[in-house]
């Protein structure tokens, strides 16, 4: 996340990535954070254990795709209308769901649908 920090700081006039307001560009970095180091501990269980650890990471995986959708409330983006910080976090956890589906044997989808 710090390249897109980078990014954001040396190209902001054209479509910032991170909120003006101070409290909502900490919020940002505490949601990126919060998906960078929890969804990537929680997937890195899912592939790599077996059992009633694997059951425990995948119930905790859901739970915090379901605090983040409650973050994200109706909003198209996490910043709101537009893209942002807290949608790049994101997005590249999503390329791995189908991975995390297939070997934890359940549906991020029928969980969380947003």
């Amino acid at each position: 996340m710090i390249i897109v920090q980078y990014i954001d700081e040396v190209w902001n006039h054209k479509s910032p990535l991170l909120p003006t307001d101070p409290y909502q560009r900490a919020q940002a970095r505490f949601w990126a954070d919060y998906i960078d180091k929890k969804l990537y501990d929680l997937g890195k269980k899912i592939l790599l254990t077996k059992g009633e650890e694997q059951e425990t990471a995948k119930k905790e995986f859901i739970e915090c795709l379901k605090l983040l959708e409650g973050e994200l409330g109706e909003k198209p983006y996490f910043g709101g209308e537009n893209f942002g910080f807290v949608d790049v976090a994101l997005v590249t956890f999503s390329s791995r769901f189908y991975a995390y589906e297939s070997i934890g044997n359940f549906s991020i989808e029928a969980e969380c649908p947003s």
